[in-house]
């Protein structure tokens, strides 16, 4: 068994998340001794890896709830827990796509201001509108 402090030097989040974590019902199969202190266990650690996961990738507390929830009840919300899976991992994909544009982006200035630097012009670095305002359609 580990305590809270073990466990946020273990999983490195801060005590406070891990009892708001429980607070929140997360952390449902969490045992206490007689003075309320939490203890974790192996399995309590893995539930703290795959919450913090979810809550990395933008997953709201009522979604992991939910998935908790399910996963309480047993292999009869399999189907049920895929499909959360499933849709957080559609939401990480698009904003995956959504930070490479991004990067490009910054890619470009990066380059723009390099040229600038050398004195050259920095016309050839920005970005072809053209083929943005094509690529949209309009």
């Amino acid at each position: 068994m580990f305590t809270v402090k073990q466990v946020s030097k273990i999983m490195g989040i801060s005590p406070h998340t891990l009892r708001f974590y429980d607070k929140e019902g997360l952390l449902p199969n969490l045992t206490r001794n007689s003075n309320g202190h939490r203890f974790f266990s192996r399995n309590d650690l893995q539930w703290v890896f795959i919450i913090q996961c979810f809550r990395d990738t933008g997953m709201p507390l009522a979604e992991i709830r939910e998935y908790v929830k399910s996963a309480g009840k047993g292999n009869s919300t399999i189907q049920e827990r895929y499909q959360i899976i499933k849709s957080q991992k559609i939401k990480v994909m698009e904003s995956l796509e959504t930070v490479k544009r991004q990067l490009k982006i910054l890619d470009m200035k990066t380059e723009y201001y390099k040229a600038l630097m050398r004195g050259e012009s920095g016309e050839k670095w920005l970005p072809d509108i053209q083929s943005m305002i094509d690529e949209a359609g309009i």
